[in-house]
C-alpha cells in the first residue's frame, strides 16, 4: 500500500478518535448540567471514553498494532449503540424523545466508518454486522414487550431512522462495488494500453507508443526534446552465429544495461529490430552528447558474454516541435549514419545549415 496513503489515512483515524473523545465528553458535560443525561449514558460515556481512549492510545503509542486499536475503537461505538438501543424503553418519558433522536442520529457513522477502516468486503461485513445488532436489540425490545411505553410518536422516529440507517448502508455498498468495479475497468484499460503501447520483448515502449509522445510534443512545440536514435552495431552477425534465442536475450540485456543509465524523466523505446529510440524532454546539446555518451558506454560495458559483443552506435538531433516529426526523424537518422559511416561505436550530432541542409558531426 502507498506509504503517503496509509500516512493520511492514520492521520484521519487519529482525528476521527480524537473528535469522538471531545464529542462524548462535551455531550456528557451538556446532558449531565442540564438534566438529560439518562441511567444508561451515566455509565454509557464513561465505557465509550475509555474504548476510544484505548484506541487512540494504541494507535499513538504502538503503530503496528493500527489494526488492533481500529477494531477496539469501531466494536466500542458499535456495541455502545446496541445497547444504547435495548435502553430505550427504560428511559424517563421527559427525555425520551431527546436520548432516542440523539442516539439514532449518531449510529449512521458506525456504517461510514466501516468503509473508511476496512476493506470493501470487510466494510460490508462490518456495516451490515452493525446494522444487524442494533436491528436484533430493536427487535429484542418489540419481542419482550417492553416498547409497549413507547408513543406513535416514538415508533414513528426509530422506524423512520432505521430505514434511513438501512439505505445508508445500501447506498455505502453500492458506491464502493461502483467504485471497485470502475477501478478494475481502469486497470484492464491500462493493462490493454500497455500492450498495445509496448514491445513485448524488452518491455519498452514500442515504435506506435514513441510515435504518440513525439506527435504530442508536436502538437506544443518550443520546448526541446533531444531525440537518440540507437543502433546495435553487427546485431545480425549475432544472430546468425549464436541463434535468434540468444540474440532476444542480447536485446533484453542492452536495454537494461540503458535503463540504468538514463534520467528519470527520459523515455526508451524499441523503433524498430535492433534499433531504439531515447526521448529527452528540456535537453541541451551538451546534455543531450552526454547522455549519449553514457549509453553507448553501458553497452560497450557490458561481458561479450551477455552482448555477444554487440556495441552502439548513436545519432543525435534536438527537436522543438516545429518542422514536422518526418523532418525531425530524419536528421537523427542521418546523425546515425555519420556515426556508422564513421566506424561505429560511437555519437554523431546532427547540424543543421543556415540554408536548411541536414550535416552530421561526429
Amino acid at each position: 500500500m502507498d506509504t503517503k496513503f496509509v500516512r493520511q489515512r492514520t492521520l484521519i483515524i487519529r482525528l476521527l478518535l480524537g473528535c469522538g473523545i471531545l464529542c462524548t465528553s462535551a455531550l456528557w458535560l451538556f446532558e449531565g448540567r442540564f438534566g438529560l443525561l439518562s441511567e444508561y449514558d451515566r455509565y454509557g460515556y464513561p465505557l465509550l471514553l475509555t474504548g476510544f481512549g484505548l484506541s487512540f492510545g494504541l494507535l499513538l503509542a504502538v503503530p503496528r498494532l493500527r489494526a488492533v486499536a481500529e477494531i477496539i475503537g469501531y466494536s466500542t461505538f458499535v456495541l455502545y449503540c446496541a445497547c444504547a438501543v435495548l435502553a430505550f424503553p427504560t428511559l424517563p418519558t421527559n427525555t425520551r424523545l431527546y436520548t432516542i433522536a440523539n442516539t439514532l442520529q449518531w449510529m449512521p457513522l458506525i456504517y461510514v466508518t466501516a468503509f473508511l477502516l476496512f476493506k470493501q468486503r470487510k466494510a460490508m461485513l462490518a456495516a451490515g454486522g452493525a446494522f444487524g445488532l442494533s436491528l436484533a436489540a430493536l427487535a429484542w425490545t418489540v419481542a419482550t414487550g417492553t416498547a409497549g411505553t413507547w408513543s406513535a410518536i416514538h415508533a414513528s422516529l426509530i422506524l423512520n431512522a432505521y430505514a434511513v440507517h438501512l439505505l445508508t448502508l445500501l447506498a455505502l455498498s453500492l458506491f464502493v462495488v461502483t467504485q471497485s468495479a470502475f477501478e478494475r475497468m481502469r486497470k484492464r484499460t491500462l493493462v490493454l494500453e500497455s500492450a498495445a503501447f509496448s514491445d513485448a520483448l524488452t518491455g519498452v515502449a514500442n515504435r506506435r507508443g514513441l510515435e504518440r509522445i513525439l506527435m504530442r510534443h508536436a502538437e506544443q512545440p518550443g520546448m526541446p526534446m533531444a531525440l537518440i536514435l540507437l543502433d546495435m552495431d553487427h546485431f545480425k552477425r549475432v544472430n546468425d552465429r549464436r541463434g535468434h534465442v540468444f540474440g532476444d536475450r542480447v536485446l533484453q540485456t542492452v536495454v537494461d544495461a540503458l535503463g540504468g543509465a538514463l534520467r528519470a524523466d527520459d523515455l526508451l523505446g524499441r523503433w524498430g529490430g535492433d534499433e531504439f529510440l531515447v526521448l529527452a524532454d528540456g535537453t541541451s546539446v551538451e546534455d543531450a552528447r552526454a547522455l549519449a555518451e553514457r549509453l553507448r558506454s553501458a553497452a560497450a560495458a557490458l561481458p561479450a558474454s551477455a552482448s555477444g559483443g554487440v556495441t552502439l552506435s548513436a545519432g543525435v538531433s534536438l527537436w522543438d516541435g516545429e518542422g514536422g516529426l518526418e523532418e525531425a526523424l530524419r536528421r537523427v537518422d542521418i546523425a546515425l549514419y555519420a556515426a556508422k559511416n564513421q566506424g561505429r561505436d560511437r555519437v554523431a550530432m546532427a547540424e543543421t545549415t543556415i540554408h536548411g541542409t541536414t550535416r552530421a558531426k561526429v
